[in-house]
C-alpha cells in the first residue's frame, strides 16, 4: 500500500510504501520526514475514505495522509 503524506507547515509531501497500516509506522515517517516541530501527534484515520488526518497536542491540524493501494 501507498501512504502519501502532507505537512501543511513547509507544503512538504511525500509518498512511502509500507505493508502494515498502524499508528507507529505512520508516526515514523512523519517524524523522519516531516520536518515536524512536536513528536505529540495525533493520527485519525477513515477506513471508508482512505483518508487521514495529522493533528498536534492542541487539536490543530498540521497535515493529512492518504491511502493507495
Amino acid at each position: 500500500m501507498t501512504v502519501t503524506f502532507n505537512i501543511f507547515q513547509g507544503n512538504i509531501s511525500w509518498s512511502a510504501l509500507v505493508h502494515q497500516l498502524n499508528s507507529d509506522i505512520l508516526l515514523r515517517h512523519i517524524l523522519m520526514k516531516g520536518n515536524v516541530n512536536t513528536i505529540d501527534l495525533n493520527l485519525s484515520y477513515c477506513e471508508e475514505t482512505g483518508q487521514g488526518e495529522i493533528t498536534n497536542k492542541n487539536n490543530q491540524l498540521v497535515g493529512s495522509f492518504s491511502t493507495y493501494f
